[in-house]
């Protein structure tokens, strides 16, 4: 039987980051992820993330993974990640593009960046994912949540809700800069794998904070221009905003569009 193929990409981070907040993050979207000897963590699926323990290696990570490649991306097509420029030859796939996710993730969120094994280096800016969830075991009114956000807010209205409305179902809408919008999706819980060990989640409601380009094709913008960042910058502090006085005001837990958790403090 022929072995599967296998392949590593690195994933760089700041020299300073705790190997704890690695595995913690990486927990909050792989709960069976397990640290092993020498401070391997293996993620499943015949994946590991590998320390280097060379005093030059501090915050550099090995991603070893089995190698499974698809067709290349079509000419012309956005790819916020990078993986077109990255992959010229075919796309990475399956199990090989969920740990690559996982680390850009991880990139991100720690300001580092990924090596490809072809040598291709990608480095996610920090506002290319702004959108949050408040999860949440408590249900505003659609009226109530309009008056929490109107200090922030002033200019968000709420869309079109019958009387009977129920406490989840319904949204809100604020105006932003260039066209761009913040949409507040008030609805059930996807229950986030970050959260399953919460005993109330089954009843639980996600307030969903998305920033809505008036480009649809700018999300898929790789690396953004000045004018580009100071949107997304905004968008995202105003989305932060809501959040932490969502959370503070009814409860629950913010994550990201990823699941990655994010600490409230650090939203202000």
């Amino acid at each position: 039987m022929t072995e599967p193929v296998r392949t590593s990409h690195r994933l760089q981070l700041p020299r300073d980051t705790d190997p704890a907040e690695v595995l913690t993050m990486i927990r909050n979207v792989r709960p069976e992820a397990r640290e092993h000897e020498e401070g391997v963590i293996e993620l499943g699926e015949d994946v590991r993330l590998v320390p280097d323990r060379t005093p030059r290696g501090v915050g550099r990570w090995t991603l070893e993974t089995p190698q499974v490649r698809e067709d290349p991306a079509p000419e012309g097509m956005g790819d916020s990640h990078g993986y077109a420029r990255a992959f010229p030859e075919g796309m990475p796939f399956g199990v090989e593009r969920d740990s690559l996710d996982l680390a850009w993730s991880l990139a991100r969120r720690l300001y580092g960046a990924v090596v490809t094994d072809g040598h291709v280096r990608l480095e996610p800016h920090p506002y290319h994912v702004r959108d949050l969830t408040v999860t949440s075991p408590h249900a505003l009114a659609p009226e109530s949540l309009a008056q929490l956000i109107a200090p922030l807010e002033p200019e968000a209205e709420l869309d079109r809700v019958p009387e009977d409305a129920p406490r989840a179902g319904y949204g809100l809408t604020a105006p932003l800069a260039g066209g761009d919008v913040i949409e507040v999706r008030v609805g059930r819980s996807s229950r986030p794998a970050a959260l399953t060990a919460l005993d109330w989640l089954e009843d639980a409601v996600d307030y969903q904070l998305v920033h809505v380009t008036a480009d649809e094709e700018e999300d898929a913008i790789e690396t953004p221009d000045a004018a580009t960042v100071e949107r997304w910058q905004d968008a995202y502090r105003r989305i932060g905003l809501i959040a932490g006085l969502i959370a503070e005001s009814v409860g629950g837990y913010v994550t990201d569009l990823e699941g990655l958790l994010v600490d409230p403090a650090d939203l202000a």
